[in-house]
């Protein structure tokens, strides 16, 4: 079961519509911006084995440190991340939050749109992110000590030490926040194909103005084949340390698991984003129901500005 679980976790009348617009920051050096991430999940497990639900609350900082012709140097912190409910999920979803990374202050070098294209204290990041993770993982097979006969830990932090690679790192922040945006020239029907926690997905886009903000409405649908399904539960596998012992079982109990419904996958979801003039996001909410494996995933998302320097 942990397996399937991170394998799932790794999934106005005022305004003028059909418009288009280029998604740009516009900072100023030292701004400041505090953001407060909820998401709640509700986790239909398969063949009736009941319901997981847990709300993760994430607080991040944001300060330009600098701004020149080249882009924006931006720190970015983690600064506490906060789980509720279902200690197994908790566990998987604190990964998928980041939390090994909590409180390391990572240096992003961006282009003049605001894209992340460099962390400029790459080799800083990865030490401290892969100590805090590789302490938590002997802490878990500590308590658990029959983890080691399905997933060997040496295996595991193999795996591990590959998400604190620069382009994983940059891949993590563009999937989990607003910043994926930046450099984005979209219009009201425009698509676009995406991954995202290793599903391919088709967003669609609805863009309008609402007193000089950009608003987004970002719909968001599978876009996935079977062999599609089949490569991203094996490379999920993979991504946690396990061996062709276990990812080949894919393969051999392929038809027993199409049988059962357990190859299908189907994702459903809606983000609405609201930038500022400066740039920066004002707001966002999401919803999405992630069908995979038997399971069934529902998510809300709400992110707001706690606090900003700037007016």
């Amino acid at each position: 079961m942990k397996t399937i679980l991170l394998s799932v976790l790794m999934l106005g009348a005022a305004l003028t519509a059909d418009a288009q617009a280029t998604v740009k920051a516009n900072f100023a050096k030292n701004d400041t911006t505090f953001y407060k991430d909820v998401i709640k999940m509700d986790m239909a497990l398969p063949m009736g084995q009941g319901n997981k639900k847990i709300a993760i609350t994430k607080n991040t900082r944001y300060v330009v440190l600098d701004k020149t012709a080249n882009g924006y140097k931006i720190e970015c912190n983690i600064t506490d991340i906060i789980v509720d409910g279902d200690q197994e999920v908790a566990e998987q979803a604190q990964v998928m939050g980041n939390k090994y990374l909590k409180g390391v202050k990572m240096l992003l070098q961006t282009n003049t749109d605001g894209k992340v294209e460099k962390i400029l204290n790459l080799d800083e990041v990865a030490s401290t992110g892969s100590k805090t993770a590789i302490a938590d993982i002997e802490e878990q097979y500590k308590k658990n000590p029959m983890i080691e006969q399905v997933l060997p830990k040496a295996k595991f932090l193999m795996a591990i030490s590959e998400q604190f690679e620069e382009k994983a790192l940059i891949d993590n922040l563009n999937e989990n926040s607003f910043l994926y945006y930046y450099g984005k020239d979209l219009k009201t029907n425009s698509k676009e194909d995406r991954t995202k926690q290793g599903m391919k997905l088709t967003s669609t886009y609805t863009v309008a103005n609402n007193g000089g903000n950009t608003v987004i409405t970002t719909n968001l649908k599978d876009n996935m084949t079977e062999s599609d399904v089949k490569k991203m539960m094996i490379d999920q596998m993979k991504k946690m340390g396990m061996g062709e012992e276990v990812t080949s079982q894919i393969d051999a109990n392929w038809g027993q698991m199409k049988a059962m419904g357990m190859t299908n996958l189907s994702v459903n979801g809606t983000d609405n984003l609201t930038f500022l003039p400066n740039g920066w996001l004002q707001s966002l909410s999401g919803k999405s129901a992630t069908k995979v494996m038997g399971m069934e995933m529902k998510l809300d998302t709400q992110s707001e500005i706690t606090y900003k320097n700037w007016k």
